[in-house]
């Protein structure tokens, strides 16, 4: 192709040449030769699927299918609307190592059995949770439908939840949080959310702690799975090589004699936002550099600024080595390899978190230097340049989500979640092209609060306190 641009030029240039010096005169009453205007960028299409076609069972359950025919598999996802926000007090992690089981053992097979089964045909089988959410699914050839179809169903209804498989999945659980405990990085990450958060659930690791892992029982673990798997707060996504008609059919196969449930309360209130520097450092005795955590609360997912937030933030901190953050704070002051922020949206405000690393010596002037750089960024709002090279980045990368049944798959169940809109997919791209400067200023100065933040600091202590008191009182945790 650069051959043929280079070769179409030259012709160009001789053509002008070669013709009459009148032709490029505009006294002689000739048109003038046109300057060169570059092609316009075409605008970019929505991204459109195909169509997506509903029905609700008796049970509640609510059925999505889309037809996808240009490979011969289909993604089965079963998606309950509770996850680790509902776990009870006391028992964090509880709703992981209930969605960790399930594949583990049903009431007719074993968890080797079930490995063996899916694994024939070549598909996969999982089970997973988040704070807002909890998820079986597996994909498949089409022609292996129905095993996948036998095999989830199992998986879903009829969890054994077996003494010697929660033995299992409860030593490599503890074994996984002890060396968690060696990792700094891990370590400022559940001390930032313990502080900001206090008594909501969010302040509690989402995969659970030593002492709450080690207390749960069988019927802990069940009372949870009734708590988060009923039908009335679900939804069933079928996406691939198959009719809708017949997408209706196997979904009622596997969830049609499904009984309605109570659906899961949660009364926790939401934390106070930190007013002013609240400084905690965790003391590491044989840290050689300071993981850094920086932040206070930030919003929901359903926030109507959501798309200023996305350009805002990549800009900032969100966008890799293009982020303001990477271009300041590492390429041209040199103060560390790797820094970004972000916005953890869920049902509720989640936390805005700025992490990044250090010398000892050099945490102070790192966190001074962040804070600095927000505030500026407040006051400026974006460059042109950088307005344009986020959208560019969301706006293109976009499509990418949808290549294949799965991606498609947990696209339409983010939607539903979050109750998002039916057009929320075919907008996307021109919500983000409508961010404006003035949007992004806007959101900055609205959601970012640079004077009121919670920092953590992991480290050695007696290298890093006296510096870090200037923002304020210090508090140092120990580590159990």
């Amino acid at each position: 192709m650069k051959a043929i641009n280079r070769n179409i030029g030259i012709l160009g240039i001789m053509a002008l040449l070669a013709a009459p010096l009148g032709a490029q005169n505009s006294d002689t009453g000739s048109d003038p030769v046109p300057a060169y205007v570059p092609p316009a960028v075409p605008s970019l299409a929505p991204v459109k699927l195909p169509p997506i076609q509903e029905k609700i069972l008796k049970n509640g359950l609510k059925i999505i299918v889309v037809e996808f025919h240009e490979v011969p598999v289909v993604a089965l996802r079963l998606q309950c609307k509770a996850g680790s926000f509902y776990d009870p007090p006391g028992k964090a992690g509880l709703t992981q190592f209930m969605t960790g089981l399930l594949t583990q053992g049903t009431e007719s097979l074993s968890a080797t059995q079930i490995a063996e089964k899916i694994d024939f045909v070549g598909g996969s089988l999982g089970a997973s949770s988040g704070w807002d959410a909890s998820n079986v699914e597996s994909s498949v050839l089409q022609k292996h439908l129905n095993l996948a179809v036998d095999l989830m169903r199992d998986v879903a209804l009829h969890p054994a939840f077996a003494e010697d498989e929660i033995e299992r999945l409860r030593q490599q659980t503890l074994s996984s949080i002890k060396n968690a405990k060696d990792q700094p990085e891990n370590l400022a990450d559940e001390e930032f959310d313990k502080w900001l958060f206090g008594d909501f659930p969010y302040a509690q690791p989402i995969g659970g702690t030593e002492a709450s892992v080690s207390s749960f029982t069988r019927d802990d673990i069940r009372a949870q799975y009734g708590r988060i798997f009923i039908p009335n707060q679900s939804i069933m996504a079928v996406i691939g090589d198959i009719t809708a008609k017949d997408g209706f059919r196997l979904a009622e196969k596997m969830f049609g004699d499904w009984k309605a449930g109570s659906l899961p309360t949660a009364s926790a209130a939401p934390p106070p936002p930190p007013q002013g520097y609240r400084i905690h450092i965790v003391d590491k005795a044989d840290a050689t550099q300071a993981q850094i955590r920086l932040g206070h609360l930030g919003v929901a997912r359903n926030t109507e600024d959501f798309f200023p937030l996305v350009v805002m933030n990549y800009i900032l901190g969100g966008g890799g080595f293009s982020s303001r953050m990477m271009k300041t704070i590492r390429a041209e002051m040199g103060l560390t390899y790797g820094i970004s922020s972000s916005f953890a949206m869920r049902k509720e405000a989640g936390p805005y978190v700025i992490e990044t690393f250090t010398k000892n010596e050099s945490t102070l002037l790192a966190i001074q230097e962040t804070i600095k750089l927000v505030k500026q960024y407040q006051e400026e709002g974006p460059t042109e340049k950088e307005l344009a090279d986020a959208k560019s980045y969301l706006e293109g990368s976009y499509p990418l989500n949808f290549e294949t049944p799965g991606q498609i798959a947990g696209q339409l169940l983010n939607i539903d979640l979050y109750n998002l809109g039916a057009d929320y997919i075919e907008k996307y791209r021109s919500r983000v092209a409508a961010v404006t400067a003035e949007d992004v200023k806007r959101v900055a100065g609205r959601y970012l609060h640079p004077d009121n933040l919670n920092v953590v600091v992991v480290s050695k202590v007696d290298e890093v306190k006296s510096s870090l008191s200037e923002f304020g009182p210090v508090e140092v945790i120990e580590i159990e």
